[in-house]
């Protein structure tokens, strides 16, 4: 089980720490839009149906160039209203007042669905979930296999923390205080996560698609010359307020958060927000303006989906349950970095510095340090980068991975020369420096913005961003 445990928890911790890392950065995904849009101000009236009717002419244009865009509805979490498409990794989003229908000048930006698209497929679509799924049921055999090794002295564990004993003493514990408490989060990520995308890792169910794919684009050829000649024709547009309270009749008022624009129908669906349950339960309309159907999915099979993703995305409750969320999988990230360093530290003497334990650590400064040290460079981008067109969204996800890329060659090639305690300590420190520099920052490229008067949602990734300056800064200091 030691065994198990210690090289299935090192070659899948490198990639669940990210994996973990975006995810609970992901839990304030909507909230992290918010911030990236400083322009957009912070409330806004109710919204109005003259409002809604303003959208439709940027509906209009996206649906010409093949779109499929919605329209996401004012909430408790985000007072604006919102034209959206997807962009082949994440939604985009153009910011409306929902009192006038006015659209906001702000800046373009990949948002907080940056985080949450590299959560779940590492921006790299249905392989990249492959991964993701396959890491989490490895991250099960990981947790069951450490819940054997500590069994037996689990309680006494739990109740001592020695942060200035020996460093190895001190890692562990630290260790053991972010696994217990929060290992049935950790279970319970680790399952539903790896539940909702079953399919992509089941031989049999790959084997079928592989089947459909061959057999599909037979019928395909046969229209294409058909195809090629016929144009995006963008039907004429109803208007909403009518579908939607004729939507509200039946899903209860305030239960709508989406009106999606398909090529041959408008469906309204009900807010994630409105239950534990993802249901997806929607209202369809077609562009006369005519009721189709009421779409709610209850068969057991789908229920079970429902239930799943709505534990899993935890969309439906409050800010104090995302709050929760976000310290517990904040917990189980230092779960996974803290078992790397372990593992690094208890094969030192061993290794003789063989060059493959330097690759080693190299990788894991790429991602314990490197990764949060993008995140930050990411922020930093996003309030630099000049600009407002969808070419700089594009931009903020190249600073991203440019630095983690640098992050990374520094990381490797620093331990590969033996210069490690630098690489540690230098990452470190520039990972202080920019995030204890976020706050800063944020001040005084937001209109408006003041010490004394900062809302909520800036206020926190400030402190956060703050907080994390504190541990690297302390990390770097007891390194020396």
């Amino acid at each position: 089980m030691g065994w198990l445990h210690a090289w299935s928890g090192f070659v899948f911790g490198l990639l669940l720490v990210c994996i973990f890392a975006s995810g609970t950065i992901a839990v304030f995904d909507t909230e992290l839009t918010r911030w990236l849009q400083p322009e957009v101000p912070p409330s806004a009236t109710a919204l109005t149906d003259e409002a809604l009717e303003e959208t439709l002419p940027t509906i209009r244009k996206l649906l010409e160039r093949d779109e499929k865009p919605f329209i996401t509805l004012p909430s408790e979490r985000d007072p604006i209203l919102r034209v959206q498409y997807h962009d082949g990794h994440e939604f985009l989003n153009i910011p409306f007042d929902p009192g006038t229908g006015q659209e906001l000048a702000a800046r373009a930006t990949v948002g907080g669905t940056f985080f949450y698209d590299l959560h779940y497929s590492l921006r790299n679509g249905d392989t990249g979930i492959i991964f993701v799924t396959f890491s989490g049921l490895m991250l099960l055999i990981v947790l069951g296999s450490g819940i054997i090794i500590h069994l037996k002295e689990l309680i006494p564990d739990l109740l001592v923390l020695r942060p200035f004993s020996a460093r190895l003493r001190a890692w562990l514990d630290v260790h053991v205080l972010a696994s217990v408490p929060f290992l049935p989060f950790a279970f319970m990520m680790a399952y539903t996560g790896t539940f909702l995308h079953t399919r992509s890792i089941l031989p049999p169910v790959s084997y079928l698609a592989s089947i459909n794919a061959a057999i599909t684009p037979v019928a395909v050829r046969a229209e294409s010359p058909a195809l090629q000649k016929e144009k995006t024709v963008v039907p004429a547009l109803p208007p909403l307020s009518p579908l939607l309270h004729d939507a509200e009749k039946v899903v209860r008022a305030g239960q709508v958060g989406f009106i999606l624009f398909l090529p041959k129908n408008i469906l309204i669906s009900r807010t994630d927000a409105s239950g534990p349950a993802r249901t997806r339960e929607h209202v369809d309309f077609s562009y006369d303006g005519h009721f189709i159907r009421h779409v709610l999915l209850t068969t057991p099979l789908t229920r079970t989906q429902q239930v799943m993703e709505g534990i899993h995305y935890v969309r439906w409750g409050g800010a104090g349950m995302r709050w929760l969320y976000f310290i517990s999988g904040l917990a189980t990230t230092i779960m996974i970095g803290s078992g790397l360093v372990l593992f690094l530290m208890k094969r030192r003497r061993l290794s003789g510095g063989r060059v493959i334990f330097r690759l080693a650590e190299g990788l894991t400064v790429s991602v314990l340090v490197g990764f949060p040290l993008a995140c930050s460079g990411f922020f930093w981008g996003n309030r630099l980068l000049s600009g407002g067109s969808e070419q700089r969204t594009q931009e903020e996800v190249t600073v991203f991975f440019l630095i983690w890329a640098a992050s990374a060659v520094w990381g490797m090639g620093g331990c590969l020369m033996k210069w490690r305690v630098q690489v540690w300590r230098s990452e470190l420190g520039l990972l202080a420096v920019l995030s204890a520099l976020l706050g800063p920052l944020d001040l005084l490229t937001r209109s408006g913005g003041t010490v004394f008067h900062t809302p909520t949602v800036f206020a926190a990734v400030d402190l956060i961003a703050l907080c994390v300056a504190a541990v690297a800064f302390q990390i770097a200091r007891r390194l020396a």
